[in-house]
This record gives structure tokens, sequence and C-alpha cells, in this order.
């Protein structure tokens, strides 16, 4: 998935290095995630990105800029994670839970203890509902593909008969969203391991029978 940054379109842009606007992306997240979209401004987020105003403003047209791109980066975390993954060649267990994880843990790492989450979830929406429908969608789309070629190889078997590959995911991505809000993982990365470990555990105990 491509990074997409909006941009002023300038000679001077094309050819600056990316460690500039990636120092901003990363800036943005500390501070919207530390302090709330609306707190945070663009002389904010230059300094703790250690670069002058108009370097922030050579690489994204406004704020609403670099929260988009941060949405991007974002994205492309949970690519890698996803791909590290399905390298590790472990069961299908270690990698449905490392499947999940790379989404809802790296989330979890990010924003559980930030009480500006429902304002950045109020952002996001906002400025991008379509794009995080779309990011949603292929996640779903990749867990579903990963099962089939679990499938294919012998190591597990087929969804139950009813069910289909596809609504099997999508009830696994609404149990791991949900378990972000009960009380007994709330605010422990270990718990939220445990428990997106269980679901998988009871996805593929499923698909074995």
């Amino acid at each position: 998935m491509p990074v997409k940054r909006v941009q002023k379109k300038t000679a001077g842009s094309r050819g600056s290095s990316s460690a500039k606007p990636n120092a901003i992306v990363l800036a943005g997240l500390e501070l919207f995630t530390h302090y709330g979209y609306r707190k945070t401004s663009i002389d904010d987020i230059a300094r703790a990105a250690q670069v002058a105003k108009r370097t922030v403003y050579l690489h994204f047209e406004n704020k609403a800029a670099v929260f988009l791109a941060i949405l991007e980066y974002l994205a492309d975390q949970v690519q890698q994670r996803c791909a590290a993954a399905e390298r590790a060649g472990s069961t299908a267990v270690d990698r449905l839970t490392g499947l999940l994880d790379a989404y809802f843990g790296m989330a979890f790492e990010l924003f559980s203890n930030s009480e500006h989450m429902p304002e950045l979830e109020e952002t996001f929406s906002k400025l991008a509902r379509a794009r995080i429908g779309d990011l949603n969608t292929e996640y779903e789309d990749r867990l579903a593909r990963s099962l089939r070629s679990l499938e294919k190889t012998g190591a597990i078997g087929g969804p139950p008969r009813g069910l289909t590959v596809e609504q099997i995911v999508h009830m696994l991505v609404r149990a791991a969203e949900g378990a972000k809000h009960d009380p007994q993982v709330q605010g422990d990365r270990k718990a939220l391991e445990r428990r997106l470990r269980e679901l998988a555990i009871l996805v593929i105990a499923a698909m074995n029978k």
C-alpha cells in the first residue's frame, strides 16, 4: 500500500528526502495521541519533528493532511506486521494470532492509554471514513486469504457447515474489536494477547471439526 501524503507540488518537495516527512508523521502521531487533534498545531508538530514550520508546509498542505498521512503510515505498519506473521511458518493458531495482533495489538499499543481516543476516532471518521472502510475490507480479505491458504495446505479444515470463510473472518474481527473494551483487557497488553490467541484457537478448532 503506497503512503499517500498530501503534498504541495513544488520542485523542492519532489527532491526532498523522505526522512523529514516521516519525522513529521511520527511527531504528529505522538502529539495527536497525547494532546488530541484539536489542541495540536502545525507549530507543535514542527517543533516535535525538529523541522521548520515551512518544512511541514512543504510536504503537507495542512494539519488534516498530516493526520491522513498518519493513517497511511499505520496501514503500512499493519501490512508489515501481517507479512511477518505469515512468514513465521508457525502453527495455524500462531499465524492467526499474529495476524490479529498485527492490527489490534498495534492499535492497543498506540492508543489504549490515550484519553483523546474518542476525538481521534471522530476525526478519522470525519476525514477518512471511506478510506478506513477500504482498509478494514483489505484487512479482512487478508485474513480470509490466510485461512484459505492454511486450508489448501491441509493445516486446517474448511469452515463449518452454513458458514463461509468471509463470515468467520467478519465475526472474528468483531470479537477482537470487542476485546478492547473488556474490563479484564483494558490497559493490559498481555491480556489482549491472550484474548486474541483464544479467539484464534476457537476459529481454528471450528474449522478443524
